[in-house]
């Protein structure tokens, strides 16, 4: 045996002692965050790191090393922390909105008892799961009428996150006024530019000014604090309820089947549990690349149920593209498309194997 190679089996025998090693450090790090748990204690502990640093630093005797070992232990230390996000946040579930919101509502019929969180923007939502703050997030992905919700897209490929579910919900818009108003005293409408896309066919017969909100439970929340008869709101009847405000109209979307397709994301991908799975890829800017991969996707046998198409923000006039595919991801033929993709494709991402709920309420 040569020398590189007895430096290799070294090399193995220690990390096999190491990876033990780190489990039990894991396992230790397991109390720690549930004595965290129980005394209500924050995950960062800023000098007792400095100290593990320190002391674990003096350790090493060739000094050669030291920058190497502490860049090491810092890394064991933010793994230990992300563990412990992981353990103190499994069951919250986070969302884009406020009380009231159609995120909100969807979450609520998803999950029943976990704690909720609301972010300002769906961009925070997607950081709060990247960064184990929550462990689920709920996120409009794309409505019947009105179509997909493209930021959600460039999220999807911008942030380490997956679909871990789809469910369809019913959206029944309304025109909600303070107490004591009518229809004709509304000069101004409040709600978020989906909902009065979904409403078009109504505003148009009406003469009112039309004023885009954030969404459409924040609308609802401005119209009850201004308490002002002129001015009224789109969105739900549990908003109504929650914010004191009256219908005026019921259902006013242009469509009865108006339905929002919602999408649960986390932080690691489903490789199966589901009869759909969906991918994000981009393809060489030459000629016939895209049909190749239509073509393989069709020689697994599988239906493309959705393809769609988004700009690339650093590459104008150039694309990528989202499909989703009915089929199991588990399944060998699946695997093998997975394989010959990565081959056809410039860049690929599974997003994971889902399945769609539906809710008609």
């Amino acid at each position: 045996m040569d020398s590189l190679e007895k430096a290799r089996k070294k090399i193995d025998t220690i990390d096999q002692q190491m990876a033990a090693l780190f489990e039990e450090r894991m396992q230790a790090v397991t109390q720690v965050a549930q004595y965290k748990m129980e005394h209500k204690l924050p995950i960062l502990d800023g000098k007792r790191e400095a100290a593990v640093l320190e002391k674990n630093c003096a350790y090493i005797q060739n000094e050669p090393f030291l920058d190497y070992y502490a860049d090491f232990m810092q890394y064991v230390m933010e793994l230990a922390k992300q563990y412990q996000k992981t353990l103190l946040n499994h069951d919250k579930v986070g969302y884009q909105g406020t009380e009231g919101a159609f995120s909100h509502i969807a979450l609520r019929h998803l999950f029943k008892d976990e704690e909720i969180k609301a972010y300002a923007t769906f961009e925070d939502v997607f950081q709060a799961v990247e960064a184990n703050e929550i462990a689920y997030g709920v996120i409009p992905f794309e409505n019947s009428y009105t179509g997909e919700v493209g930021e959600v897209l460039d999220l999807l490929l911008k942030y380490d996150c997956f679909i871990q579910q789809m469910y369809d919900l019913k959206i029944n818009q309304n025109l909600l006024g303070c107490p004591g108003a009518t229809i004709k005293d509304i000069k101004q409408v409040y709600s978020h530019h989906q909902a009065l896309s979904q409403c078009q066919q109504f505003l148009q017969s009406n003469d009112f000014a039309v004023i885009p909100y954030p969404n459409t439970a924040l609308a609802a929340k401005f119209v009850s604090e201004q308490k002002d008869n002129s001015k009224a709101a789109i969105a739900s009847k549990e908003t109504a309820q929650i914010y004191g405000l009256h219908v005026l109209v019921e259902n006013i979307n242009t469509s009865m089947e108006n339905t929002t397709r919602f999408i649960v994301i986390g932080k690691k991908a489903n490789p199966s549990c589901g009869d759909r799975f969906s991918l994000l890829f981009t393809v060489d800017h030459t000629v016939g690349q895209l049909a190749k991969v239509m073509q393989l996707i069709g020689d697994y046998g599988f239906n493309v149920e959705s393809i769609k198409s988004r700009p690339l923000h650093h590459a104008p006039w150039q694309y990528y593209f989202y499909a989703q595919i009915v089929g199991d991801l588990a399944d060998e033929k699946a695997v093998a498309l997975v394989q010959n993709l990565q081959k056809v494709c410039k860049e690929l991402k599974v997003l994971g194997a889902y399945t769609i709920q539906k809710n008609e309420e």
